[in-house]
């Protein structure tokens, strides 16, 4: 798995900058995709993907320890759907 560190490492080194500053990069990237997926809105990054705020249907589970029926609420879910580019290689 690789972390921001390593990203940061590898970008810096493509873009000429400094590991410190592509690591703020990163992380201002990443805090405003989460801002705006939260505000309601799609990210669409072309040829990488769509980050999205996707609703999960209230639906009926079953508790595995009582065996009773419960009704679990409907959830909010972030969610990325990658692009045709990413699927396939």
């Amino acid at each position: 798995m690789v972390g921001i560190s390593e990203l940061a490492k590898n970008v810096a080194k493509k873009a000429g900058v400094s590991q410190k500053q592509a690591k703020a990069v990163i992380k201002a990237f990443v805090d405003e995709v989460i801002d705006q997926v939260n505000k309601g809105n799609k990210v669409n990054l072309v040829g990488f993907g769509i980050f999205e705020r996707r609703v999960q249907k209230a639906r009926k589970a079953r508790n595995p320890r009582t065996k009773e029926l419960i009704r679990v609420p409907e959830k909010k879910k972030f969610a990325f759907r990658p692009s045709g580019k990413i699927k396939y290689l």
